[in-house]
C-alpha cells in the first residue's frame, strides 16, 4: 500500500517504525478515545509483532482483517499518526479510523490522508462507500471525518445485550466513492453539543 497526497504518503508499516507505532499507541488522546488501540497494556518490544501482521495480512490480500497504514510526511519523512482499515464485524461494513500523535494533530494530516485512502480503496476494490464510528463527545475527530469528506449518517445508541441495557451513543459516518451512483440520505446538519445532547434546541 501506498498512496501519495500533497503532503503526505500513506503506507504499509516497516518494522523501523516500532517507536512511532508505540508513540501513537500512547498519545494522550488516543488512549482516552481508544484505549484498546492495538491491546490494552501493550508494550514497545510488541510494536514489531503487530508490524509483521498488518504486513501478513496485506500480503494475503485480506480486505476485512483489521490493520494499521503509516501516514508520512513527505518533507521531513516522520510518521505523524495511521489510518485503521478493517470490515466490522457487526455493521458489516469497511471503516476508516485513524490516530495521531499529539504534536502532528491539527495541521488537516489525519483529513487529507483518509480522504486519499478513502477514494484510492473505494475505486481499486470496488467498494461504495466506507464508514467511521466515533464517540460523540469526541469533536475533534469528528472535525477531521467532515473535512476528510464523511457525512454524519445518523447517531446511534448501542444496545448491550449481555448487559440488558443501552450503552453510549456513537456517531456514525459514511463517505461515498465519487464514482458511485448509490444515493445515501444523511442526519442532517444539525448543531453538535455532546453526548445525549446533539438534538438540543438553544435558549
Amino acid at each position: 500500500m501506498r498512496i501519495e497526497t500533497e503532503r503526505l504518503i500513506v503506507r504499509s508499516f516497516r518494522e523501523d517504525d516500532a517507536q512511532a507505532l508505540y508513540d501513537i499507541k500512547t498519545d494522550p488522546q488516543v488512549l482516552e478515545f481508544c484505549p484498546d488501540f492495538l491491546d490494552v497494556g501493550v508494550r514497545r518490544e510488541d510494536m514489531p509483532k503487530y508490524i509483521r501482521e498488518f504486513k501478513r495480512i496485506e500480503d494475503a490480500g485480506d480486505l476485512d482483517a483489521w490493520r494499521c497504514y503509516a501516514i508520512e510526511s513527505r518533507e521531513t519523512g516522520d510518521v505523524m499518526g495511521c489510518l485503521t482499515f478493517c470490515k466490522q464485524i457487526m455493521l458489516r461494513e469497511y471503516s476508516l479510523g485513524w490516530m495521531m500523535i499529539g504534536r502532528f494533530a491539527g495541521k488537516g494530516c489525519a483529513s487529507e490522508a483518509a480522504a486519499a485512502f478513502a477514494e484510492s480503496v473505494c475505486r481499486t476494490r470496488g467498494i461504495d462507500y466506507l464508514i467511521v464510528v466515533m464517540d460523540v463527545d469526541n469533536p475533534a475527530s469528528r472535525r477531521t471525518a467532515e473535512k476528510s469528506g464523511f457525512r454524519l449518517f445518523e447517531k446511534r445508541t448501542v444496545y448491550d445485550y449481555s448487559c440488558n441495557r443501552y450503552c453510549d451513543d456513537y456517531l456514525y459516518f459514511r463517505r461515498y466513492y465519487s464514482g458511485c451512483t448509490l444515493k445515501g440520505r444523511y442526519y442532517g446538519d444539525l448543531p453538535y453539543y455532546g453526548r445525549s445532547t446533539s438534538d438540543r434546541q438553544d435558549d
